[in-house]
């Protein structure tokens, strides 16, 4: 990554450990309540964005219902929590993620070494044992993965599941690369994540809504559980977020970049024109 890019993440990090500065108690506690936080308001901000963003495309209230369903138990705030927080850095964080994830290119993976540091290091795999995937490895399972499509000739959605999907730094490589084709790629995916970690399911949630809110990336589905994926026989039985994107939503969409194509190369040929006119005096 850039200089640019990482003195961004080391502000977004700074900005949420300043989230619980008005709390008492131990600086680890502290800390893992301010990333909680961070992360769950930052995934209902980019929900109540994603719904208005499916509005301005013309999408009904009663197709909203159709196609989105959420369960906000795992990232609802409790209201006496919620005052006793700096409000001031809750949101400079989330103006910070948003700007990141604007800066980097479709599905890249923001929230791993945030997590990493904030909510993993010095555990050494205590609790449930939680490990991230590296992102060299990650890009090389998501290098394999695409390859297997070398024709390019996918035209049917098509299924990935991680049952232990931390962030989701396994599959946002995939998605990335499958963006870097084309939002015709992304919208095949139908994408199922689930981890027995409720903080893990709201971060990896967090960070492919957000690129179908900022970089208009829509998947074809995307479901997101909380669940033992080992001893629970219906994890889809405990979605917190299940977005089953609105067939309108592809074509308005296509529509809608066709259209800032057109007049991009519009004053494109404004300004060259003028230039030959200025040139040829």
């Amino acid at each position: 990554m850039s200089k640019s890019i990482n003195l961004k993440i080391k502000a977004l990090k700074s900005s949420i450990f300043q989230i619980t500065s008005h709390h008492t108690g131990g600086e680890r506690t502290k800390q893992d309540l301010a990333l909680s936080v961070f992360v769950k308001f930052s995934l209902g901000v980019m929900l109540n964005h994603l719904v208005s963003r499916y509005r301005h495309y013309g999408i009904t209230d009663l197709e909203l219902a159709e196609h989105i369903t959420i369960d906000d138990t795992h990232f609802a705030l409790d209201e006496k929590l919620f005052r006793t927080l700096n409000h001031e850095a809750l949101a400079t964080s989330v103006r910070l993620y948003k700007e990141l994830v604007e800066a980097l290119p479709p599905f890249s993976d923001v929230l791993m070494s945030v997590i990493e540091e904030m909510y993993l290091a010095d555990k050494k795999g205590e609790g449930l044992g939680q490990y991230l995937t590296p992102p060299d490895i990650a890009n090389l399972i998501a290098q394999i993965a695409t390859d297997l499509d070398n024709d390019g000739g996918r035209t049917k959605p098509y299924r990935f599941y991680e049952m232990c999907c931390g962030v989701g730094s396994l599959i946002l490589p995939i998605a990335s690369n499958e963006a870097a084709k084309g939002r015709h790629r992304t919208r095949l995916i139908n994408l199922e994540m689930n981890d027995i970690d409720p903080l893990m399911c709201c971060a990896a949630a967090l960070q492919f809504v957000a690129n179908s809110v900022i970089h208009e990336q829509d998947l074809h589905q995307l479901r997101v559980t909380c669940s033992n994926a080992l001893t629970e026989t219906e994890p889809h039985s405990k979605s917190v977020v299940v977005i089953k994107t609105p067939d309108k939503i592809f074509e308005r969409v296509r529509l809608a970049h066709q259209n800032i194509i057109f007049e991009n190369q519009k004053r494109i040929r404004c300004f060259n024109a003028l230039t030959e006119k200025l040139l040829c005096k």
